[in-house]
């Protein structure tokens, strides 16, 4: 009696992404050999699970892509290794990753590289700019007149004082549109003025009430008590500091007062430099300190290769391999958000991926594929 030939292979064409066992069907995935071979291009995912009766695995390109977008185009859990045959290209092609936070982040779709959020480590000076002349010029003030007209108005005939005024939007470095947050130490200003007479252009800082300050080695007064004052339709928080400035440009500059204004209405800033003798006194630009925590940001790549971030929040930078870039915001925001691309090929001419071409537990041999693989930038 003829004993029946039984075939140990099971063969099933493939010409979707999906779950190869289940392609396969019940009764077929049973068999010990294993050959799929694709019929036509695959988008997406191709799975292989394990199952115990499987002693041979082979997927046959057939001249076939496989190409995956958003991941792997293989993922293989089986205990037998799949051997991957033919000439089609099996890539991934995810070339992009997104984070997005307000604290210390780690980016696992990019080999873990990582966002640091630090709030203790930058602080931040503003430096104000004379709206109605260029900063540059050293434009000469102090003819001793003290007059007081609307701040802030962008006319040249709204000058809040006759000379040099200096007008910033960022009036809670100015300790708040009440000036409520000016009476501490670390709040500061400095001013840049033009000669160089006593070798440096930078004048010494002028603080808070907590403490005399100095310039150029001369004490400077306290600031007369926060007032409101209102003139023109506005009403303004004031503060005046009195032989503010005192011995600057070994003293040719003689003696003047500053004076902050708030408009109360807006919350923009004004610092006004009063006296003084206007030969001498070229103030080009302000800094003024406090309160002033701002937030550091650093992305450090940990992928095999650069990338590049994008979006301005705050990252917008080339990160080489191993690199790290630091952004400073000059402001309290935490928060952050990038889009990071890789490109390129390896040495091979293999195009570089965000994943590698199995994304399972199981392993894939590639000893009789000759077409071209996507390669991980990890």
């Amino acid at each position: 009696m003829a004993i029946p030939l039984i075939s140990n292979v099971g063969f099933t064409e493939v010409s979707s992404s999906g779950v190869l066992n289940d392609k396969a069907g019940t009764a077929k995935s049973k068999l010990p050999v294993q050959l799929f071979k694709l019929s036509g291009a695959i988008t997406g995912n191709l799975q292989m699970n394990n199952d115990a009766a499987h002693k041979k695995i082979i997927l046959d390109t057939n001249g076939n892509t496989i190409t995956n977008s958003s991941g792997s185009p293989l993922t293989t859990n089986s205990s037998t290794t799949l051997e991957l045959k033919g000439s089609g290209n099996v890539q991934s092609t995810l070339k992009t990753f997104t984070s997005s936070g307000s604290a210390d982040t780690t980016i696992s779709e990019a080999d873990n590289s990582t966002v640091v959020v630090q709030t203790d480590t930058h602080t931040f000076d503003t430096a104000l700019i004379d709206d109605n002349r260029s900063a540059g010029s050293g434009t000469s003030f102090g003819d001793g007149t003290d007059r007081v007209t609307k701040p802030n108005t962008g006319s040249a005939a709204d000058l809040l004082v006759s000379g040099t005024y200096f007008s910033t939007g960022y009036a809670t470095l100015f300790g708040g549109v009440g000036l409520t947050n000016i009476n501490r130490s670390d709040f500061a200003m400095s001013f840049t003025h033009a000669f160089l007479e006593d070798g440096t252009p930078i004048s010494g800082a002028i603080v808070g009430p907590s403490g005399p300050s100095t310039f150029d080695g001369v004490s400077a007064d306290q600031p007369d008590t926060n007032t409101t004052h209102s003139h023109a339709g506005g009403t303004y928080r004031f503060m005046r500091w009195n032989s503010a400035l005192v011995g600057v440009n070994n003293g040719n500059s003689g003696t003047f007062a500053i004076e902050m204004f708030i408009d109360s209405s807006t919350g923009k800033a004004v610092v006004a430099i009063i006296g003084g003798r206007g030969a001498f006194n070229q103030i080009k630009n302000v800094d003024v300190v406090g309160p002033t925590a701002g937030r550091r940001f650093i992305f450090t790549n940990n992928l095999a290769i650069s990338c590049v971030l994008s979006g301005s929040d705050p990252f917008n930078a080339t990160v080489s391999a191993g690199a790290t870039n630091q952004v400073d915001r000059n402001s309290t925001d935490s928060s952050f958000s990038l889009t990071g691309t890789i490109s390129g090929n390896d040495g091979s001419s293999r195009p570089f991926a965000l994943k590698d071409i199995n994304d399972g537990t199981g392993s894939v041999n590639e000893d009789a594929y000759t077409g071209t693989k996507s390669v991980s930038a990890f």
